[in-house]
């Protein structure tokens, strides 16, 4: 190992921050190099190497729609966070899912690649490398010049970067050089939390509103090999703000993911809107029920999606939660999420935990618009949802001939990965 690197590798043991390192299809060698200098137990909580499929699902809790891609490392980052959290606070038997706060200088790290094999490889030869701390997250996108180098070669390079990237995540600015090819690029994004994304994760606040015509510059920078250019217009995002200032109250609210906000979501708001009589707006939960925990990169990414009307921001990944923090709301759903919200699989099998979300739902004087949606070869609408009798009067319906869009956010978002 050269000495720059050897060097790099005491600074972050003698830093006092400790990680979590999870990496498949490549940069093993990080791990090995981390070890081989004294002081590793100061710096590795744990690592892992979840190779296979069935290995890589079960670290993220899904499957992955792609292995090799950043928004796969951003995923096993934030998850590798999380587990951070949990190895610190060994006594916390119910830690939210969620980028915890933790007084503690914790970080996440991950990588996924696609490297030189026993047999030749389509693709390009390429890694994703992410780190997840309390207040940032960032990633770096290196596209290798394939047949330069072995597999071992490669590796290394690879395990560099995620040095390099735990490097960054302690703070440290004067780093080694890598070794890359005026043919291969670098490419870094970061976010930094917005103070209301700190306050919403540490149970401090219920809401943070994203407003349109409040602008700031966004908090992520693209950097490849070559100084970054001026910020371009998409990179200016609403601001967030506790309240919905000179916005009218919203009627309703459409809630989702929006990954990516489409055309069906507007089309749905605006049908929400003709039969409430008043505005709908968004709301994007920043902890999920059945999915990793979002990023600081992917939650800016998607709140920079809505130029024109208030989105609202919560830790809120349950009904009963978000009519907790929103009371008197009207959630806008499609059907498929009406039928998790009656169904006792969703809420470990118990029916009778299904029945007092419900209940606290009514008891905040929320309640459900929904809209049908194609499900496989059928359009399934309200109708076809097994309501319980006693909740009936919570939910109401969208008819199709007021709205309905066969469109499907996984579709759009592998129709622009090819």
């Amino acid at each position: 190992m050269s000495d720059p690197w050897h060097t790099l590798i005491e600074r972050i043991h003698a830093s006092p921050q400790q990680a979590v390192i999870a990496v498949t299809g490549g940069g093993a060698s990080a791990i090995s190099e981390l070890l081989s200098i004294p002081g590793g137990s100061r710096t590795l909580l744990e690592a892992v190497v979840p190779y296979s499929e069935v290995a890589l699902t079960s670290w993220l809790g899904k499957f992955p729609e792609h292995f090799c891609i950043e928004e796969t490392a951003l995923a096993m980052a934030a998850v590798a966070y999380r587990r951070a959290t949990q190895l610190c606070s060994p006594r916390e038997k119910d830690l939210p899912e969620t980028l915890a706060v933790s007084p503690r200088p914790l970080a996440g790290l991950s990588c996924t690649a696609s490297l030189a094999s026993d047999r030749p490889k389509k693709g390009d030869h390429r890694a994703f490398v992410a780190t997840q701390t309390q207040t940032d997250t960032r990633s770096w996108s290196m596209l290798l010049n394939k047949g330069a180098r072995g597999r071992k070669e490669e590796d290394q390079l690879v395990g560099r970067l995620i040095l390099y990237g735990l490097a960054r995540a302690a703070g440290f600015d004067d780093l080694p050089v890598l070794e890359l090819r005026s043919d291969e690029t670098l490419v870094e994004h970061y976010a930094t939390a917005d103070p209301l994304l700190i306050e919403l994760l540490a149970g401090e606040r219920k809401v943070a509103w994203s407003l349109p015509g409040q602008n700031r510059i966004h908090s992520e920078e693209n950097r490849e090999l070559t100084p970054p250019p001026r910020p371009k217009k998409s990179e200016i995002l609403p601001a967030l703000s506790p309240d919905l200032a000179t916005f009218a109250l919203p009627m309703g609210l459409l809630c989702g993911s929006f990954h990516p906000l489409h055309f069906g979501h507007e089309q749905l708001r605006a049908a929400a809107e003709r039969q409430l009589g008043g505005p709908v707006y968004f709301e994007m939960s920043i902890r999920n029920v059945d999915k990793p925990p979002l990023d600081f990169l992917s939650i800016e990414r998607r709140r920079s999606q809505f130029t024109s009307l208030p989105l609202a921001l919560t830790a809120a990944p349950t009904f009963a939660e978000k009519a907790a923090a929103l009371p008197g709301t009207v959630f806008v759903t499609g059907v498929d999420t009406a039928e998790r919200i009656v169904e006792a699989r969703y809420y470990q099998g118990s029916d009778a935990a299904m029945r007092a979300a419900l209940s606290q739902i009514r008891d905040a004087g929320c309640r459900f618009l929904v809209a049908g949606r194609k499900l496989g070869e059928r359009f399934e609408t309200l109708a076809d949802v097994a309501v319980p009798a006693e909740f009936a009067e919570l939910f109401a319906s969208i008819s199709p001939d007021d709205f309905r869009a066969d469109v499907s956010s996984t579709e759009l978002r592998r129709a622009e990965s090819h």
